[in-house]
């Protein structure tokens, strides 16, 4: 036959006891003395008990992902990849930044920004009293080097075989009234035709920049393979958006007269090959 226990409480000298008996022979089992001491005393520490069990069952089990706001493993691991794709974006869009700041300054100044432009001069020395004349072995070495350098065909073969085997457009049609003359700064060629006619790009490339200046009005610049550059100036109207792939003979732009430096409807054409400027009818037919 099953036992039965029953218990209750006994006031004893002002203290309590609980006292567990067996219910058929009436027999003490167990007992607790009690007091208002160890009552409290056992009721914050199982308080403190069940905070801690709750605390280690909710952060080291998978209940926690039941909690409201409290992101499970899976988006963890989205937040952390966003966070280094984040990361590399914010860094090529400073290098495109300081590409771009590079085009300018050189559609503008006519050279690309280098270490010396950007460097500060050095307050401790005294700049003015340098000496920078040429020394007569430099003097030698430097009419060598342009003698040599001279009758060199190497670059104008090379772009010739690029444009060749893409089989580039002519930007536009018209009359050239301004030659490239790298001593007057003046780097590319003036073409002169009919207002509002259409401007093609020479060869497939993407658009990296296009807009406005003061001196040459819209611009756009095309990077094309092999470190190739075309640049187009004075435009009406630009058709094309920075980051847009266009192809060999695609309409670009319009003719137009923008910019100060322009004197009437036409197209001022350059090319820029790994940072110099070509003339471009060394290797393009007009």
């Amino acid at each position: 036959m099953k036992k039965k226990h029953h218990s209750f409480f006994k006031k004893l000298r002002h203290k309590y006891r609980l006292i567990i008996y067996n219910d058929n022979t009436f027999e003490e089992v167990l007992y607790f003395r009690l007091s208002r001491w160890n009552v409290g005393l056992l009721l914050v520490l199982g308080s403190f008990l069940i905070i801690i069990l709750t605390t280690i069952l909710i952060a080291y089990t998978p209940l926690k992902e039941y909690i409201p706001g409290y992101p499970d493993s899976e988006a963890i691991q989205k937040a952390k990849y966003n966070e280094m794709f984040i990361d590399s974006i914010k860094e090529k869009l400073l290098i495109q930044e300081k590409y771009l700041n590079n085009l300018k300054f050189l559609m503008l100044y006519g050279e690309p920004i280098t270490k010396e432009t950007v460097m500060v001069a050095d307050t401790t020395k005294n700049y003015k009293n340098l000496v920078l004349d040429p020394t007569a072995e430099d003097s030698a070495f430097r009419k060598k080097v342009e003698q040599e350098e001279k009758y060199s065909i190497s670059t104008d073969k090379t772009l010739r075989s690029l444009f060749v085997q893409n089989h580039y457009f002519v930007p536009v049609k018209g009359i050239i009234t301004n030659k490239y003359n790298k001593n007057q700064k003046h780097f590319g060629i003036d073409i002169v035709t009919k207002a509002k006619d259409m401007i093609h790009s020479i060869l497939d490339g993407y658009v990296v920049y296009s807009g406005f200046t003061n001196q040459s009005g819209n611009i756009i610049v095309i990077q094309h393979k092999e470190n190739l550059l075309s640049v187009y100036k004075h435009l009406d109207q630009i058709l094309v958006s920075i980051g847009d792939k266009v192809t060999a003979g695609s309409v670009i732009g319009i003719v137009g007269n923008t910019g100060e430096f322009t004197t009437g409807p036409h197209l001022h054409f350059e090319l820029w090959y790994k940072g110099q400027a070509i003339n471009p009818e060394k290797v393009m037919t007009f």
